[in-house]
C-alpha cells in the first residue's frame, strides 16, 4: 500500500510504540511505500522538540534520518486550500494527493473527520491493521 503517516502517529511511533510502530513497522519491512514532504518532517521535529518529550536535537534527527531512509520524499506542492477544517492538516493531504496514495494514517480527528479525500482513505492506526 502507498500511505502517508501523519506526524502524530510518528510522534506516537517513537515514544509510545503500540499500532502507530507497528504501521511503521509496516514501512521499514518494506510492505508499505511511504511518502512525506519537507512540510510533514518539520512538523514531527517540532512535535518531538517541546519539552514534555525531553528529546534532544540529536535524536530527533536521527529518527528524522530513519523515516527519510525509507520514505519517497516528495517536494512541497501546491498546498490546498479549505479542504480540511485545521488549515495545518492540508499538507498531508497534499502529499497524499502528490504521492497518489491509498492511505492517510492519523490521528487527527480534523482528518478523520473527513473519511476520505479524494479516494484516499483517512483512518487510525488500528484501522489500517485491520485492513492489512
Amino acid at each position: 500500500m502507498k500511505l502517508v503517516i501523519d506526524s502524530n502517529v510518528f510522534v506516537s511511533s517513537f515514544y509510545f510504540a503500540g499500532n502507530p510502530r507497528k504501521v511503521f513497522d509496516r514501512v521499514t519491512d518494506g510492505l508499505d511505500e511511504l511518502f512525506v514532504t519537507d512540510d510533514i518532517l518539520a512538523e514531527i521535529v517540532s512535535v518531538m522538540s517541546r519539552k514534555k518529550f525531553n528529546s534532544g536535537n540529536d535524536e530527533i534527527a536521527e529518527y528524522i534520518n530513519i523515516i527519510e531512509s525509507y520514505a519517497i520524499k516528495l517536494p512541497v506542492g501546491n498546498i490546498l486550500k479549505n479542504a480540511s477544517r485545521d488549515q495545518d492538516d492540508n499538507k498531508v493531504l497534499q502529499c497524499g494527493l502528490d504521492g497518489n496514495t491509498d492511505y492517510i494514517v492519523t490521528g487527527d480527528n480534523d482528518l478523520l473527520v473527513l473519511k476520505e479525500y479524494n479516494k484516499i482513505k483517512i483512518i487510525k492506526p488500528k484501522d489500517y491493521l485491520d485492513i492489512v
